[in-house]
Parts: C-alpha cells; sequence; structure tokens
C-alpha cells in the first residue's frame, strides 16, 4: 500500500525490499531463482504495477513467471496484487541504479529518469551477467554444458549456454586481446577493423534503414522525426506480384480514406516479406494526400520503451504518462510493426487496449503488421483479438518467379547496376522464398566483381554463389554463431556477450549479417539472440557488413567462406 508522503521511486524501493526479505526465506526457489530476484532494481510504482529493472532476459523471464514473486509482491503492498512491469537495461546502466538506491530520494529519482532516457538507445548486454550473478557463462554446470543449444533456448535468452561444439572449460572469463584468425581464413590486418567498431552512433541507427518489401543496399534512408516513417518505403518502391498484391490494393485503398474501411486493417506474413514496407507506405501516402493528417510508425519494442518509461520516477510527476496517452491517442493513422511481441506483457497490452479502443472510437485508422494471422496471436486476450479479426487481415506470401526478377531489378536500378538478365534469371530460380537470401546472393555478385574489376556475368555468378546455393537443409542462428566463432578463434559467448573489442565486434557483426541473410529470423529476434541487443543495432550490423563486402576482400572472403562452412554443417552429404 502507497503511503500518502512518498514517492512512487521511494514505494517502489521499500515494497521491493519487503518481498526480496520474503523471497529470501522461501524454499521453492532455487539459488538460481534468488539470483535473478537480485538482480532487479525497483524503479517506480504506477496504479498496480511497479516498474522494475533488470540487467538481461533471463531475471525478466523467472521474475514474471515466479508464483512467489507475486505473492511476496502483494504481501508487500498490503495484500493488494501488484503486477511487475519488467525492462531490461544494459548492467552498466543497472549498476548506477542499484549504486543511487541508497542515496537521498531526490538522487534516486534522477538516476531513475537518467535510465529511462539511455536505455531505448543503449544495447542491451543482457548476457554480460548471468542469472547466478557471474559474469562469464563459464558458471553453468557440466550438464547444461553438454547439452545441445536449441533455437528455442537461444530465443527465451539463455545466452548462458555454451555452443555444442565448444565445453564450458574452453570458455575464457574474459575476451583475448590479441587475435589470430585461423589458417585459410585470410590475413587479419587489425588497422582495418576501425570502421567496424560495434558502437553504432544515433546518426546512423536512424539513418542506416533498409527499404523494407525491396533489398538493400540502395541509398540511405532516414525516419521521420515525428511521425518514424522511413520516407523512402513508399507504394512506388513496393514490387507488386500474386504474392502481395491484393495485400497492396488494400493497403493503398486505407492510405487514400483513412479510418473509413478496412478498420483494423491487420497485414501478416513471414519475415522480410514487405508488412513493414506496407505500413510505412500507408503512412507517407496518407500524408502526401493530407499533410495535415497525424501519422506515427512504431514497432512493438518502442511502444512498450515508451511506455514503461512514462512510468518511472519523475516521469509520473512531470505528466509523461499523459504526454503517451495523447501521443498514441491523438493520432489519425496508428501503425504498429511486429505486434506479436506484445504478447504476454499485460501492462503493456492493457495500454495498448485502450489505446485501441479510443482511435477505433473516434474513426481512426488503425494499421498491424504481424508474423501470423491475429487469430493465431499467443498471449493475448480474447477481447484484442476479436478487435483485430473485426476489421480486415491480408496475408503476404513469398514472392512468385516473376517477383523475385523484379526485386533484383528495382534493387540493381536503386544501386544504378547494369545487371544481365540471365544473372538475375539464375539467382531467382535459386533462390525461391527468402527475400533477404535473394538480395545476398545479388550482394555477393556484385561485390566479387567489383573487387576483381570484372564485369558480371553469368559464369561469375555461378562461380561466386557455388556454396550459396548448395543446400536447402534449415539453418540455424546457433550454427552460425558456433561456427564464426571457431573461424575467428572465439567463444559462443564472445560473440553474444557484451564486449566490444575490435576482433569480437567484427566477428559478431559477421554472425548478425549471416543470420539476416540466411535465415527467416526478424531484426528483434536476432537482437535478443546476441544478447539482448536492439534491432536497429542487427540493421546497423547487417548494412555495415554488405557494404564492406563490396570495399574490403578480407570482409567479402570471410563472409564467402563462413557461408561454405555453414552450410556443409548443416548438411554433412555436402562432404
Amino acid at each position: 500500500m502507497s503511503s500518502d508522503t512518498a514517492t512512487p521511486a521511494e514505494d517502489a524501493q521499500r515494497i521491493w525490499t519487503i518481498a526480496c526479505s520474503s523471497l529470501r526465506h522461501d524454499d521453492t526457489l532455487t539459488p538460481r531463482d534468488m539470483s535473478c530476484v537480485e538482480d532487479i532494481t525497483p524503479v517506480s510504482v504506477f496504479d498496480s504495477m511497479i516498474v522494475l529493472n533488470a540487467s538481461n532476459e533471463i531475471t525478466r523471464l523467472t521474475i514474471e513467471n515466479k508464483e512467489a514473486v507475486l505473492r511476496a509482491l502483494q504481501a508487500a503492498n498490503g495484500g493488494e496484487p501488484l503486477v511487475p512491469l519488467i525492462k531490461i537495461v544494459p548492467p552498466a546502466s543497472a549498476s548506477k541504479n542499484a549504486r543511487s538506491a541508497s542515496r537521498t530520494t531526490a538522487k534516486q529519482n534522477e538516476t531513475s529518469a537518467d535510465t529511462a532516457r539511455t536505455a531505448t538507445a543503449a544495447e542491451r548486454a543482457g548476457s554480460a551477467k548471468g542469472p547466478d550473478g557471474a559474469t562469464s557463462a563459464s558458471s553453468s554446470s557440466s550438464s547444461t554444458a553438454k547439452a545441445a543449444v536449441t533455437d528455442r533456448d537461444v530465443r527465451k535468452g539463455l545466452r548462458d549456454l555454451p555452443s555444442p561444439d565448444l565445453p564450458a572449460s574452453a570458455k575464457p572469463a574474459k575476451p583475448r586481446a590479441s587475435f589470430t584468425p585461423m589458417p585459410g581464413s585470410g590475413r587479419f590486418v587489425q588497422e582495418k577493423l576501425d570502421d567496424f567498431a560495434d558502437v553504432p552512433t544515433k546518426d546512423q541507427l536512424e539513418r542506416t534503414i533498409a527499404v523494407p518489401g525491396v533489398p538493400a543496399g540502395g541509398a540511405k534512408v532516414a525516419r521521420d522525426e515525428e511521425t518514424h516513417l522511413n520516407r523512402n518505403a513508399t507504394f512506388e518502391t513496393f514490387v507488386p506480384g500474386d504474392s502481395n498484391r491484393f495485400a497492396r490494393a488494400v493497403s493503398l485503398a486505407v492510405a487514400e480514406a483513412p479510418g473509413l474501411s478496412f478498420n483494423p486493417l491487420c497485414i501478416y506474413g513471414g519475415s522480410g516479406l514487405g508488412k513493414t514496407h506496407l505500413l510505412n507506405a500507408i503512412g507517407n501516402y496518407a500524408l502526401s494526400e493530407n499533410p495535415k493528417l497525424k501519422v506515427r510508425y512504431v514497432n512493438s519494442e518502442e511502444f512498450t520503451n515508451e511506455f514503461i518509461e512514462s512510468l518511472q520516477g519523475e516521469a509520473q510527476t512531470n505528466g509523461l504518462i499523459a504526454e503517451f496517452n495523447r501521443r498514441y491517442r491523438e493520432v489519425d493513422v496508428l501503425l504498429i510493426d511486429d505486434i506479436q511481441f506484445l504478447g504476454g506483457k499485460e501492462a503493456t497490452l492493457e495500454q495498448f487496449f485502450h489505446t485501441f479502443n479510443a482511435l477505433h472510437d473516434a474513426n481512426k485508422q488503425i494499421v498491424i503488421a504481424s508474423d501470423v494471422a491475429p487469430k493465431n496471436l499467443k498471449g493475448f486476450e480474447q477481447r484484442l483479438i476479436s478487435r483485430f479479426d473485426s476489421g480486415l487481415s491480408v496475408d503476404v506470401k513469398p514472392p512468385d518467379r516473376e517477383t523475385r526478377i523484379a526485386i533484383l531489378r528495382m534493387k540493381a536500378q536503386i544501386s544504378n547496376l547494369e545487371i544481365p538478365n540471365d544473372v538475375l534469371d539464375l539467382i531467382a530460380e535459386q533462390v525461391t522464398d527468402n527475400i533477404r537470401e535473394l538480395e545476398g546472393a545479388l550482394t555477393r555478385v556484385t561485390a566479387m566483381a567489383s573487387l576483381n574489376n570484372q564485369p558480371i556475368t553469368r559464369l561469375l555468378a555461378e562461380q561466386t554463389l557455388q556454396d550459396f546455393f548448395t543446400t536447402e537443409v534449415e539453418i540455424k542462428p546457433t550454427d552460425i554463431i558456433t561456427q564464426v566463432a571457431q573461424y575467428f578463434q572465439l567463444t559462443f559467448d564472445d560473440l553474444v556477450g557484451p564486449w566490444r573489442a575490435k576482433n569480437v565486434a567484427l566477428a559478431r557483426q559477421i554472425a548478425m549479417y549471416m543470420t539476416r541473410e540466411l535465415t527467416s529470423l526478424s531484426l528483434v529476434d536476432i537482437g535478443e539472440i546476441f544478447g539482448g541487443r536492439d534491432h536497429s543495432t542487427v540493421m546497423h550490423a547487417y548494412k555495415k557488413i554488405q557494404s564492406g563486402m563490396a570495399q574490403k576482400r578480407e570482409v567479402y572472403n570471410y563472409v564467402n567462406e563462413l557461408t561454405g562452412r555453414i552450410k556443409r554443417h548443416s548438411n554433412p552429404g555436402m562432404g
């Protein structure tokens, strides 16, 4: 029960201290569970929610799913239920909060506000501190070390597990200071890594965004500061085909008359098929027709972070929750991407539910994008799914051959390249259902031609893509990380951990690039696998390696050799 004189930050500190005292005597909690409890930093209390900071995804999942924690919070709150709302912040920021907890109330609030402002731009290097409090995953049990690492484990945040081929005993507590590639990997020149520092600037994060639905690598684009729209993602740059023509037509109709039909509009389909492009195209077209419209594009991660920040510390006293409500409930067109990632986040979904109702009742247009149809969304209440189903749901499918050729041709046009038709045909025939792999194949061919100062021919394309086209076996991100780590004589944990040494940064960016290229995972998924990093960091790494392949032969060789290794490992029959 909150006191009348205490601040929200003081209430949060008091409640969490009482809850922790109770949890330390709870026999149902393991030492691992208690290490997660100790990892939490209380921030603020708002209505029936307590805002908490955690250093990694494992802590968040543990705290949210422990009935003992919910019971302790309720008891500490005078018997009233209290829902934990947990945000992942970098360990450095979490340490700052922990130190400031013993200071004055004013200092607590100041630190909480600083953490809120920096958390969204910083990488969420959650794996720096494991759930047992160690800074290295080498403390995992021997039985865990022997277990195979699955994609599901990685997605759930179990990044303290070693890779299948690297025993825990072989993993150092700290990254190596020096770096020597494996034989055959090409000479490694340290000074050439300056362009690959793993610390993208704010400008880089905002401006190196690929054009969704069209292969990236062309002109860099900027997100509009007010609307967050990608200005280059328009209906003109969206390549239509049988797989997406209906979705494009409906999207255009919505853009021409927002709120009058197909409201809400739900666009769903696999990763990399153009959903994000269509959302941005709707916003851009609507604004071109009526510049007075209030339009906002946001992905689920940004929506969640903004909501949590509006509840932290002095944010409440400054009226940021009211500002958050105005920002999202007074728009004419709201475009929300990757909504599936809101699943299970009860407090955020409750806020979105009220936002949805306010906009829908006012005949404002709502467009959402998801990887599955609304009825298949996990962790959503039926009342929200029924509202999604009250509008129109359209899907986008993998492009057919003609559309794949058209996408390649637009990619070439954006990059001012002359690509022979037989080369486009070759790539389109071999890559059938993944636009990113389609893009990656063309990037490799053009990079090889540029490095060797050769014309682009079918023979060059066949030689360059010999390993690229070899197998249809599904490639797992854990396989990619393991192979890249071995190639650069690093460990699995080096690549998913927080270290930013240049040799680790380059290897990590290559692993991110290849995961983006060779799997269907979204940017958010990849970021979670690589230590809980932000999706914009993944995109920065992707663009950095993509451009580096055409400029530095060693980067091209790394990616090309690793492709062969990864595909041979995934399909031993290749020899």
